[in-house]
């Protein structure tokens, strides 16, 4: 009863939070959101790593903002994941940026998220952050189209047509598998 009454209780906050930030009350919102980030509200952390980046109701601060992120991406926040993939893929310059944007791409194709499946699928396609892989790049693009992704349909035909029928079936295996710890 106590977590359930908690649970509402964070929400409420959240909700206090946005509303303040689409009232345009942007220090209020602040203030909210670094309380339940420091909770440990994934949705609150990311929101309020929107705040630093951009400099809305504070200063711009680049480091707490990918501090925020980093957090609510390790909070299970799949919008944070798929911003910091995205952010690294497009900074080759950070630190082990090929590796790091593999790594969200992955936990947000894992969490079930169609962009993060289509990404994946992608990279195993192209080879540059990993080995070129057919029947991951298939599994994946699959998974994305099941998973809402139309534009992932033509490109899981496209990828079927190059693969033998021993990979097909390989692929397959893959997809069945996969989709046992998907959500």
């Amino acid at each position: 009863m106590f977590l359930l009454a908690a649970l509402v209780w964070g929400c409420s906050d959240y909700r206090k939070g946005r509303s303040a930030y689409e009232a345009g009350e942007y220090k209020k919102a602040l203030q909210i959101f670094e309380q339940l980030s420091n909770s440990g509200d994934s949705q609150a952390q990311y929101d309020l790593s929107q705040m630093y980046l951009q400099g809305i109701g504070t200063e711009k601060n680049l480091e707490k903002g990918w501090v925020w992120m980093n957090r609510a991406a390790d909070g299970g926040n799949v919008q944070a994941m798929l911003e910091l993939a995205v952010r690294y893929q497009k900074s080759p310059a950070l630190e082990n940026a090929e590796q790091m944007a593999f790594k969200w791409f992955q936990k947000a194709a894992m969490a079930g998220s169609a962009a993060g499946q289509y990404n994946l699928a992608h990279l195993y396609e192209d080879g540059n952050q990993t080995p070129v892989d057919l029947v991951q790049s298939y599994a994946w693009m699959s998974l994305s189209h099941r998973s809402g992704n139309p534009m992932a349909e033509s490109e899981a035909k496209a990828l079927e047509l190059r693969m033998s029928p021993a990979e097909l079936a390989k692929a397959n295996e893959l997809i069945a598998s996969l989709q046992k710890s998907l959500p």
